[in-house]
C-alpha cells in the first residue's frame, strides 16, 4: 500500500513541476510602442467670400468666364465681397458695404485674404502660386500681371493705384488680372481662387490652402478643356 501511495504522490510531484516548467517557457506578449499622435486639422473659420461682378449696387458672383488671352488686356476686375450669395444689393457704396460686412463678421481682425491661381503651360507644368501681399504679385509675372486694391482706403477718391504696401488694417476689396507676354504659353483653363485664413495652419506642406473659406472663378480659355 505504502508503495502505491509513494508512486502516486511522485506522479503528482513530476506533474507540478511539469507544469511549473511549461509555465516559465511562455514567451512573453511584447509591449507595442505607442505611435505619436497626429493632431487633426479642423478649420473653424466660417467666413463667407467670394469673387463678384459690381453692376451698379448689385454684385453677381462670377463662377465661370470665357477669355481670350491677349497680351496686356484686362481678364478681369473682379470685387471681393464676404458672402456666399449668388446676387448682394448693396444699401450703401461698395466700400463701405464691404467694410461694415468684413468688421461684423471679423471683429478681432484675425482672418485675412489671400489668392491663389493655377494653370497648366504647354510643356506640361502645373503652375500653382498664393498672392498674400502685394510683393506676390510680380510671382509669375511674365504670365500674368495683377493688382490688389483696397477700396475702404481708398473711398472717396474717383482714381487710385493698387497697392504696392499693407499692413494689418489692409482689406483686399478687388483683385485685377492682365495677360502678360508669356500667357500664350497657357495650355488650360486658369482657375483664380480667393481664400481667407487665420494662420499657417491653414496651408499644406506644398503651400496650398486647406480650408474650406475659399472660391473658385474659372477662366476658360478657347481650345482648352473647362
Amino acid at each position: 500500500m505504502k508503495k502505491y501511495l509513494l508512486l502516486i504522490l511522485s506522479l503528482l510531484l513530476l506533474t507540478g513541476c511539469q507544469k511549473q516548467k511549461e509555465e516559465k517557457i511562455v514567451p512573453k506578449k511584447e509591449k507595442k510602442e505607442e505611435e505619436p499622435v497626429v493632431e487633426k486639422y479642423v478649420d473653424e473659420n466660417k467666413m463667407p467670400i467670394g469673387i463678384y461682378q459690381l453692376d451698379g449696387n448689385v454684385l453677381r458672383r462670377l463662377d465661370r468666364i470665357e477669355k481670350t488671352l491677349v497680351v496686356e488686356e484686362d481678364v478681369g476686375l473682379f470685387q471681393i465681397f464676404p458672402s456666399n450669395e449668388q446676387e448682394v444689393y448693396l444699401n450703401n457704396g461698395f466700400a463701405d458695404e464691404f467694410y461694415n460686412t468684413w468688421t461684423s463678421l471679423n471683429p478681432e481682425n484675425k482672418i485675412k485674404i489671400g489668392f491663389n491661381i493655377k494653370f497648366k503651360k504647354d510643356d506640361g507644368e502645373f503652375v500653382s502660386y498664393n498672392i498674400m501681399d502685394p510683393s506676390h504679385t510680380f510671382d509669375q509675372w511674365e504670365y500674368f500681371m495683377n493688382y490688389i486694391y483696397d477700396d475702404y482706403a481708398n473711398r472717396g477718391k474717383s482714381f487710385y493705384s493698387h497697392i504696392e504696401e499693407f499692413d494689418e488694417n489692409t482689406l483686399y476689396t478687388a483683385f485685377k488680372m492682365q495677360s502678360s507676354y508669356a500667357s500664350a504659353s497657357i495650355a488650360s483653363k486658369v482657375e483664380l481662387t480667393v481664400f481667407t485664413y487665420d494662420g499657417d495652419d491653414d496651408f499644406r506642406d506644398d503651400s496650398e490652402y486647406r480650408g474650406n473659406s475659399s472660391h473658385t472663378l474659372t477662366i476658360c480659355i478657347p481650345n482648352f478643356e473647362c
